[in-house]
């Protein structure tokens, strides 16, 4: 076992102050020219045809929000969190409303409502198997063909489980194999409250006004709901004190046969606790449904975990301040470095020879060979990296690294020279004003033609590498909006709209972009007519209903959320 110790960092508390985000984002403004912008053999990007785009200025729209929400009131912290399938054919969303919307994209159906919060994954896709009918005839079985694993925890009030992961399974056209009636909890709760009654009267005095203006009736159905969820999960695959990898977490192989998740994953900043209560991570191989590997070592919270994509390699970060590579095959201790205070996130390159990670509390990176652990490459100094970085991702040629922190991000060619070079820079705004927004997310699109940035108000902005233009996707003033993660999406084909994006917007909508030339001007250029279209009424027309849905729990007797028939919300075209 080689070990490799990174250059250590002290831990400084990374200076960030935020005003409240729904102020930020109804009052905020996106400057559309920024300090510093991308560029191409010197000349700076320029907006394409037809953008900056505000919202508003989309091919087609469908709300989401009240189904989403099931009637339940708006929450405090609410967020959305989104997750498309391999093949884009189906978007998962879910909320702090703890329900599932599984859409299909192209024809915007809602084709299932599962229960299910926070971050979610779709695994890589399974081909359905063919069989011979009793006629002779070729046909196919109800075997899945999507799986879609999400977090269900409930703070122990139901299941006394902190945190749980579910899977969910889905046929070609995004429904569940198997369904199970829902039960009308309201019903039931009316019935046993009109049997025990008359006890209650007779040997309590209870009054049938008293009962009726107390929350009896709404608990006894909370009450029924909780466990008809729990009885729903019975055939599901569900994983106790389990949680999602995040900051850009691989969960699943290429391959679909590993499946990662992080277990006792509490941080221990208040106080150690013994070696077998400590964070890990659980390799599960998924084609046998059994535990491969336990991965022990690190004494902290585990932010971000991978398998490598040649799959000989498992990785993992946490707030220890240590990067851990592990043998997939045996589970095996592979090599550790250190780089001193928290560690975020990382990444490995898609050949699966190099690694770069945040650590230093996220301000600082390093390359290390994924092999030997030996380092390869620092993130120059001279750049401005006061904030996180919890967000970057390789190029799939191997020799660029685009990253985030704070207002900046960066193209780094960590293999150019001692430290590397920096290519591109791009800076939204003087850092001097911290409370407005930020780059939260970077990516690449379109097999790293496109580089795309996900800014805390909402916004998204594309940059086209080979083109040297930018296409912009605002957040526009004084509209409420919530945070998503992963809401933004290319390569998108559907009918009428070419390569374009779909992007879940914190307004509580689904929005279809296209792509490329966008023959009219952008509201940027023609505000005149972008305010009589404004002024007119869009022409909206019902969803159609998808009737009752039920379903299936797999393995465990412990669950959470509730779930009820659900009717779609609106759509529009534009």
């Amino acid at each position: 076992m080689a070990t490799t110790e990174a250059t250590p960092v002290g831990i400084v508390k990374a200076e960030r102050t935020c005003c409240p985000y729904k102020d930020l984002v109804k009052e905020w403004t996106f400057p559309l020219k920024p300090l510093h912008d991308f560029e191409l053999n010197g000349e700076v990007a320029q907006y394409a045809p037809g953008h900056p785009r505000q919202w508003g200025d989309e091919t087609h729209w469908l709300n989401f929000q009240h189904a989403i929400r099931d009637g339940q009131p708006e929450s405090p912290y609410e967020s959305y969190y989104a997750a498309i399938s391999p093949d884009h054919k189906l978007l998962a969303i879910t909320s702090t409303h703890e329900r599932i919307l599984v859409y299909n994209i192209e024809s915007q159906e809602l084709c299932q409502v599962v229960d299910g919060v926070g971050y979610l994954v779709f695994a890589p896709l399974r081909q359905p198997t063919e069989r011979k009918s009793a006629e002779g005839e070729t046909a196919r079985p109800p075997t899945p063909v999507y799986a879609l694993i999400c977090s269900a925890s409930d703070e122990g009030r139901r299941t006394g489980v902190d945190n749980q992961l579910v899977a969910w399974e889905f046929d070609e056209q995004g429904r569940l194999l198997d369904q199970e009636e829902p039960i009308d909890a309201s019903a039931f709760a009316a019935q046993a409250i009109d049997a025990i009654l008359p006890d209650l009267t007779r040997k309590h005095e209870w009054s049938k006004d008293f009962v009726k203006a107390s929350l009896l009736h709404t608990d006894f159905a909370k009450a029924l709901k909780n466990v008809a969820t729990t009885h729903r999960r019975r055939h599901n695959t569900v994983f106790d004190d389990a949680e999602l990898g995040g900051f850009g977490s691989t969960s699943f192989s290429s391959d679909a046969k590993l499946f990662l998740y992080h277990t006792q994953n509490k941080s221990t900043q208040s106080g150690m606790r013994d070696p077998d209560d400590l964070p890990r991570v659980i390799v599960m191989d998924v084609i046998n449904g059994k535990e491969l590997h336990r991965l022990s070592g690190h004494t902290d919270a585990i932010m971000w975990s991978a398998i490598s994509p040649n799959e000989e390699h498992i990785a993992s970060v946490a707030w220890d301040g240590t990067l851990r590579m592990y043998s997939a095959a045996t589970g095996e201790l592979e090599w550790v470095t250190t780089g001193g205070g928290q560690a975020w996130t990382g990444a490995f390159s898609a050949d699966s020879k190099h690694i770069v990670w945040s650590t230093g509390n996220g301000q600082a990176l390093f390359v290390h060979d994924a092999q030997s652990g030996q380092g390869r490459a620092s993130f120059p100094e001279g750049f401005d990296f006061r904030d996180w970085c919890r967000s970057l991702a390789w190029h799939p040629d191997g020799q660029q690294i685009a990253l985030c922190t704070g207002k900046h991000a960066y193209v780094w060619r960590p293999f150019d020279g001692t430290q590397g070079t920096i290519t591109q820079h791009y800076q939204i705004e003087d850092d001097k004003n911290r409370g407005c927004t930020s780059v939260e997310h970077i990516n690449w699109l379109d097999d790293g033609r496109l580089l795309h940035l996900y800014f805390s108000d909402g916004t998204n902005l594309v940059y086209d590498t080979q083109r040297n233009s930018k296409e912009l996707f605002m957040h526009p003033k004084d509209v409420d909006s919530v945070w998503v993660s992963n809401g933004f999406h290319g390569n998108i084909k559907i009918t009428g709209i070419r390569d374009g994006y779909v992007s879940v917007d914190g307004d509580g909508k689904v929005r279809y972009w296209s792509s490329g030339i966008v023959i009219q001007n952008s509201w940027w250029e023609n505000a005149p007519e972008k305010e009589e279209q404004e002024t007119s009424s869009k022409k909206k027309t019902p969803f159609p209903e998808t009737g009752k849905y039920v379903m299936v729990t797999r393995r465990s007797e412990k669950g959470k959320t509730e779930q009820r028939n659900e009717t779609v919300g609106e759509t529009s075209s534009s």
